[in-house]
């Protein structure tokens, strides 16, 4: 793709010849003879004319280079969008690889891509255009959408429901049974798990990743929604649109969370709270309450991240001074004793 074409795609603003091929698009550290690459400020944009990159995506405000320019309002954004159009998937022919295991009750659409040893049960419905990996499990009554890319060695245990453009990861598990116990006197009984789990349109979940299905009702994660590596959805959660949730949270059951919600890493949350949209909470935080809309919260107990921050600046002084303070004390109370 010329140059001018590419910047009629990401509506930037050429400085420079906008008549080169770009052959393909790289990080300013990769960056060959022909590629793309992007700068987000002046320092990165010094090791990029460094490179032997063709152009350089940049902001509208960056100086001036040697190197042929796109300036655009998000440098990060645009490279995406560019590297979408340079890597557009095409559609694979229908294939089901001799050593998956299929019932003959399951509905395939157009275009699915099943690999080896891939186990799929009674009653499931597969979207066109979607690519079931190797070894992936689906059990019985599942419904996975269009343009679905399950990866290697994926479960769904029964009655699961993915919709359209979801994507799970490797050894990612939705549908297991909750954590759901009743005890009495020396004894503790498993409450039924009957619900199931619905995840809905372009929601991407990463490896290793467990949802639990409901135990009469349904856990929800919300369209857009994106799950990091590592993390325990309980029975019962409902997830918003387009949350975002690092690697290693912890939700425990029946929790509510809003659109919008941004979770850093080891984020533990207990059962029944509710996060309002647009809250923002920082890693390694505990939730063990409700938590307001556009709320910016960090620590355990969390609180907000102003008053956590004089909380901490409070301490630090007093570990710094406690010696002064222990003297000052000491001879106040010897003043008391001698008056």
């Amino acid at each position: 793709m010329k140059i001018k074409e590419l910047a009629l795609l990401i509506e930037g603003t050429i400085e420079g010849d906008d008549n080169v091929d770009i052959m393909d698009l790289s990080g300013i550290e990769s960056a060959r003879q022909g590629d793309l690459t992007f700068a987000t400020d002046d320092g990165n944009l010094g090791l990029a004319e460094d490179s032997q990159t063709a152009c350089i995506l940049t902001t509208r405000t960056s100086r001036k280079s040697t190197k042929t320019l796109i300036r655009v309002n998000n440098p990060k954004l645009a490279f995406l969008i560019a590297y979408n159009a340079f890597h557009a998937k095409v559609s694979a022919e229908s294939f089901v690889h001799p050593s998956a295991s299929i019932a003959d009750s399951v509905i395939l659409g157009k275009n699915v891509r099943i690999d080896a040893h891939v186990s799929i049960e009674e009653n499931v419905v597969i979207g066109d255009h979607t690519t079931i990996d190797s070894g992936v499990v689906i059990k019985k009554n599942c419904k996975v959408g269009e343009h679905c890319h399950l990866q290697p060695n994926a479960v769904l245990y029964e009655g699961v429901i993915l919709k359209n453009k979801v994507v799970l990861h490797s050894g990612v598990v939705v549908g297991a049974d909750g954590f759901g116990y009743v005890r009495d006197r020396d004894s503790i009984y498993k409450f039924p798990q009957l619900g199931t789990v619905v995840i809905e349109d372009a929601v991407e979940i990463g490896a290793n990743t467990t949802i639990d299905r409901g135990s009469l009702g349904c856990t929800i994660i919300g369209a857009g929604t994106k799950i990091d590596n590592l993390c325990h959805i309980a029975h019962n959660v409902k997830i918003g649109k387009n949350v975002i949730m690092a690697a290693q949270c912890g939700i425990a059951g029946s929790t509510v969370i809003g659109d919008n919600v941004t979770m850093s890493g080891q984020v533990a949350v207990i059962d029944n709270v509710t996060i309002g949209r647009n809250a923002s909470i920082g890693g390694q935080s505990g939730i063990i309450g409700d938590i307001e809309e556009n709320a910016a919260i960090w620590g355990s107990p969390a609180r907000g991240v102003k008053q956590i921050k004089k909380q901490m600046a409070v301490l630090s002084w007093l570990s710094k001074n406690f010696s002064v303070l222990s003297t000052m004390i000491k001879e106040k109370n010897q003043e008391e004793e001698s008056s």
